[in-house]
């Protein structure tokens, strides 16, 4: 028989919506047509539990998928047996009652789907009812929030079960509906039984009570929003693209949280690069390491099984497989021979004592907890299936690179020595794989590097700080100390060791670099400013060239060693993650896979401009500004400064723990800077952050948030809110002692004390050899104190919002429990919240989601004046 069914959904115009006092009504619909669905065979036949097929089963049955889908006017609807319709919309009566189908009984159910935007202008609580006479279901936001199970033949019956929603007298769904500012979508389904003949109606309304009113929601047809939170943590995300090395085939990573649970998958998928066809796919296998060999489109990847790992190997073009080393306890990873008659892998052997319940710490760094693990190589030969153990000793041996012909290979040693800055020591080696014989290319550096072979062998293509390679990379006035944060790149001779420093007069700043045999170029990802960028160096010729890849930001890139092919992923400041391809030949640039392009189909963004000022010093101090999507500069706005303040500029990302498109889609402008001590920016500017602690700095902040305000007269200077994390959750305390120039603050696992973060964070001793070169508790005063936020507590008068995870061995949470403490005592506007079990970053979806809830409440009271979200998840209290 054939099947036919009714969608219908919900979408409410604000020119059409009646308002009743606080009350809103639906006022037009959007609708596809009514169709017939079938029972299934046998339904009047009870099961084994004695009942027939009902039709409250025919309603909870899933017949169409409607996550990701937002429909809206003249778009097409693909449905079962190859049936489709168009949205269209209609109206209700003047009481909002909306015509479902024609009273005429039929000789099958009936279904309807139907959805509502409801946008909103603020958070809100209000109720939301629905009525029909028939069954149906709602979902508010993808979340179940009502079931009627009951009918109702001309008035003279009432419903009696609401198993999801709160409310089903007199037919009648009820939900209270509490929702942040932007587009939400409502769905129900709404079923018929065969044979009814009562007619087939929907009403539905929203009941908005004090202090909220009914200007604070609007109904619309169009399904426009702005960028809410599930939009960059649900989904399929990319993780990496890594392209075959004929440049042929590409393997791209993905990855999708599965909410409500905080679980997540990541899988990969071969594909081909001319027209994207899938070759094989490795969802819901258990395997990992996926790599492409170096030299053929064959891959190997691992599976686990009792803690114990196995390498597969796998043809891509064949599709023949092979079982490789078998049964490895503590694998730590594997680098193939360009020949690919070997590969070289390491097992990590356990440290003893490491969970005593009297430990005896041995150092600083034994107080991580894999610190007295080590490390070692060995090499597999495929043919043969032979194994030989490479390296032993104390040390962990870090490999490097095997070279092109497979004779040789770099590793490195590292241990701690607290006696000198950087507080280690690092040991390069040159191993001949035939006689074991190792050669040490350097010993002693204070500074380490990483290295990979030239394509002919001769050289080592090296990245590190300006300081590692005594100092060769440093570019800085006499009398400052480099910021070894801002990476550079090196190229060693191995015939005399000696070193190029050819980005020396590079502003940039290295994140990776390769040398292609393909061309003999060597190609540099880099931080440029804030944004993320390709160069190409040319060896021969000693020059940079900057690769246009249509993009603001590359989180990753990947290189085919045979073709001169890349593949990265990379988004603009307002647009998504995307996958890309690019012809290294003629920068021909070609889109791979994007994963969130329907997710993002209605999202509206507002404009973002750069805002450059020059600081009283003369510092020229780089900057953005995101504005809402409805900008009217006629209007005021509330205001969001965010700063880093530290070595790392603020860049041009799209998502991240601190969206600023999301903060400007809710009514804020967001002013980001980036003061003195950023890296890509050159050498001289990054290392201003050295033995700083916001000594110049705060003031770059303070001077550009009211040069911002002077520039920009609908930039609200009663309404400004500054933020920071990590050093920049620092900077927002330190500014607080400043000045009162901002109306709220939030410091995300901020340091208050620089001296207890120094001794008790894992890093601190390590981070502040950087950040405060040279100086130490008892011979800075000046810093330590001076700088350190708890100090100089009695001076903040702003209400400060402090967050962290309360496993942080980052920042360790007692940084913002101490600055709670002081601001408490001093009786000053302060709250702290502890993420129960995370670390520096706040990374379990649904804790994440409760993080985000907290900070955009907290704008919302303070910069808004709108206290009521953040009063239902952080009630007062009598404590």
């Amino acid at each position: 028989m054939k099947k036919i069914v009714f969608f219908l959904v919900v979408s409410i115009l604000i020119s059409q919506a009646l308002f009743a006092g606080d009350r809103v009504v639906v006022s037009r619909w959007l609708t596809t047509g009514p169709l017939d669905v079938n029972l299934p065979v046998f339904h009047n036949t009870p099961d084994t539990r004695g009942s027939t097929f009902s039709d409250r089963q025919l309603l909870v049955f899933d017949h169409i998928e409607m996550q990701e889908y937002f429909p809206a006017d003249g778009k097409p609807l693909q449905w079962l047996n190859g049936q489709s319709a168009t949205w269209q919309q209609i109206h209700s009566d003047a009481d909002g009652l909306v015509e479902i189908g024609q009273a005429d009984a039929t000789n099958n159910p009936q279904v309807a789907y139907l959805a509502a935007y409801i946008h909103t202008e603020r958070w809100i609580d209000a109720r939301l009812e629905m009525k029909s006479p028939f069954l149906f279901e709602a979902w508010l936001n993808g979340e179940k929030i009502g079931t009627k199970s009951s009918i109702e033949r001309q008035k003279a019956e009432t419903g009696n079960d609401d198993e999801q929603g709160e409310n089903n007298s007199m037919g009648r769904v009820g939900h209270q509906m509490k929702l942040p500012m932007g587009t939400h979508l409502l769905v129900i389904k709404a079923l018929r039984p065969a044979g009814e003949e009562t007619p087939w109606h929907l009403t539905g309304h929203i009941s908005v009570g004090e202090p909220f009113s009914a200007n604070d929601l609007m109904p619309v047809t169009d399904p426009a929003n702005i960028k809410n939170i599930h939009h960059f943590m649900d989904g399929v995300k990319l993780s990496s693209l890594r392209p075959s090395p004929d440049g042929s085939m590409v393997a791209i990573a993905y990855r999708q949280s599965l909410p409500p649970s905080d679980r997540s998958e990541s899988w990969t998928e071969i594909r081909r690069l001319a027209d994207n066809s899938l070759v094989h796919s490795f969802r819901h296998a258990n395997v990992s390491r996926i790599s492409w060999l170096p030299s053929s489109n064959a891959i190997s990847y691992t599976t686990l099984r009792d803690g114990r790992t196995t390498v597969h190997w796998q043809h891509m073009e064949t599709g023949e497989k092979k079982q490789l080393l078998d049964g490895v306890e503590h694998f730590g990873g594997l680098s193939w021979s360009p020949a690919e008659d070997f590969f070289i892998y390491s097992v990590t052997d356990r440290g003893s004592g490491a969970d005593a319940t009297m430990r005896h710490i041995l150092g600083m760094q034994d107080r991580q907890p894999h610190f007295r693990h080590r490390s070692f190589l060995y090499k597999y030969e495929k043919d043969s299936g032979a194994s030989t153990r490479l390296t032993h000793g104390s040390l962990t041996t870090s490999l490097h690179d095997i070279s092109p012909g497979g004779s040789h290979l770099v590793f490195s040693q590292s241990h701690p020595d607290y006696l000198e800055r950087p507080y280690s020591k690092h040991h390069l080696f040159i191993m001949d794989l035939e006689s074991l014989q190792t050669d040490t290319l350097l010993a002693n550096q204070r500074w380490g590097v990483s290295t990979q072979f030239s394509p002919d062998g001769n050289y080592l293509l090296a990245t590190g700080g300006p300081s590692a390679l005594d100092r060769a990379g440093e570019n800085i006035p006499q009398g400052m100390i480099a910021n070894n944060y801002d990476t550079q790149a090196y190229i060693i001779s191995l015939a005399d060791l000696s070193v190029d420093a050819f980005t020396r007069d590079f502003d940039p700043s290295v994140v990776s670099v390769y040398w292609h045999r393909a061309d003999n170029h060597i190609y540099l990802l880099a931080g440029d400013e804030d944004y993320r960028r390709l160069f190409r160096y040319n060896v021969n010729r000693r020059g940079f060239a900057r690769i246009d890849t249509q993009t603001d930001f590359i989180t990753s890139i990947g290189f085919a060693s045979q073709s001169q092919t890349a593949t990265y992923i990379g988004n603009l400041v307002n647009a998504p993650h995307r996958g890309y391809s690019i012809n290294l030949r003629n920068e021909g640039v070609a889109l791979l896979a994007d994963p969130d392009a329907e997710r993002y189909r209605h999202v509206q963004f507002g404009e973002v401009r750069d805002w450059d000022f020059t600081a009283g010093t003369g510092v020229r101090v780089k900057g953005r500004v995101y504005l809402p999507p409805d900008f009217d500069p006629e209007k005021t706005y509330p205001v969001i400064v965010y700063q880093y303040g530290g070595t790392n500029p603020v860049g041009r990302t799209f998502g991240g723990r601190y969206p600023f498109n999301l903060w400007a889609g809710n009514g804020y402008l967001v002013y980001v800077l980036q003061p003195s001590g950023a890296t890509g920016f050159g050498q001289e500017f990054s290392a201003a952050h050295v033995n700083n602690w916001g000594k110049t700095v705060a003031d770059e902040i303070i001077e550009g948030t009211r040069k911002f305000l002077e520039a920009h007269p609908f930039a609200d200077p009663a309404r400004v809110g500054v933020a920071g994390a990590s050093y920049g959750g620092f900077m927002t305390m330190l500014l607080l002692t400043h000045t009162d120039i901002y109306a709220a603050g939030i410091s995300h696992a901020g340091i208050s004390n620089i001296a207890s973060y120094w001794g008790e964070g894992y890093w601190g001793y390590s981070y502040s050899a950087e950040a405060t070169a040279n100086s130490f508790p008892w011979d800075s005063r000046d810093i330590y104190v001076g700088q350190s936020p708890l100090y100089r507590a009695d001076r903040v008068n702003t209400p400060l919002l402090l967050i962290t995870g309360d496993a942080d061995t980052n920042v360790p949470p007692g940084e913002s429990i101490q600055m709670y403490t002081a601001l408490k005592l001093l009786g000053r506007p302060v709250e702290l919240i502890l993420v129960e079990g995370e670390d520096h970053h706040i990374v379990t979806y649904s804790k994440r989601l409760k993080w985000h809830d907290a900070i955009m409440a907290w704008w919302d009271r303070h910069l808004k004046e709108e206290p009521e979200w953040w009063q239902e998840q952080y009630p007062e209290n009598n404590y």
